[in-house]
């Protein structure tokens, strides 16, 4: 009887044991295909940038409206399947995301160069924080305070890094006026020292060509006496630079998921 007892207490236990791993297991599973899927929509809200961009300055003659179209309907897809697999309580702040990114399809047509510019960072931005939430969750529940403590520091390099291109981007409109020339070579020297600072974060992503070009450029934009660049070269360094703070963040991301569960699948970023 005795005997019984205990291979039926052994029984629940390795049931019970079986339950909660399976639990968490799918916890896991659903935690890293919320960031992938909001890592494509940061690509793709990205895309939709450069695309729009393209068309307000007129920088290319081919017609991008098909590409466009299937840019938005990717976004559409993407946030739906992200609604769809998100617990119930998160589901309205996915549906948030998906609003702004209907009201980018709708209204970049009426928005200014800047103004474009400009709106897009804020989603791309909220997509980041989304992301960030993702990951502070998860690094809590998994008690990895080493984990903890060295993405915080490297989150905060990031957003600070994002505050500094926004303020550059936002200055830029007034550059051949001579307090936003000041402006902007501040904000110059500024995000330069912000991207040495995030070259201990991932020293591959400043290591690029693409990133030596761009710190070479806001070298020579900062200690110009004037700035002879056009706005759409100026314009078209941010979009490097915000590229260059993807990458970083898309590596943090990435060494993070690799230490809890699995790397994140490579992707290709532009734009």
């Amino acid at each position: 009887m005795f005997v019984l007892i205990s291979i039926g207490i052994s029984l629940i236990i390795l049931a019970c044991l079986f339950h909660f791993s399976k639990q968490r297991q799918s916890s896991l599973q659903r935690k890293y295909e919320i960031l992938v899927l909001l890592r494509q929509l940061l690509l793709l809200s990205r895309q939709h940038r450069s695309i729009t961009h393209q068309i307000l300055t007129e920088t290319n003659k081919f017609d991008l409206t098909p590409q466009l179209e299937e840019t938005y309907d990717l976004m559409m897809a993407k946030s739906n399947e992200l609604i769809a697999i998100a617990q119930f309580e998160n589901k309205p702040m996915y549906r948030i995301l998906q609003l702004k990114f209907k009201s980018l399809s709708k209204d970049w047509q009426n928005n200014s160069v800047a103004r474009n510019q400009v709106v897009h960072g804020k989603t791309i931005r909220h997509c980041l924080f989304l992301m960030d939430e993702i990951a502070i969750a998860w690094l809590i529940e998994s008690g990895r305070e080493d984990l903890s403590d060295e993405y915080h520091l490297n989150w905060q390099q990031v957003l600070d890094s994002m505050e500094v291109l926004t303020q550059l981007r936002i200055s830029i409109q007034d550059c051949h006026y001579p307090e936003g020339m000041l402006r902007v070579k501040y904000y110059c020297e500024k995000m330069k020292r912000k991207l040495s600072q995030m070259s201990i974060i991932s020293p591959l992503a400043l290591a690029s060509p693409a990133s030596s070009k761009s710190m070479h450029m806001l070298t020579e934009i900062g200690s110009c006496n004037e700035i002879t660049m056009e706005v759409r070269e100026l314009y078209a360094l941010t979009t490097d630079i915000s590229l260059i703070i993807s990458q970083v963040y898309d590596q943090m991301l990435s060494d993070m998921t690799e230490s809890l569960y699995q790397p994140l699948p490579r992707v290709a970023f532009s734009g």
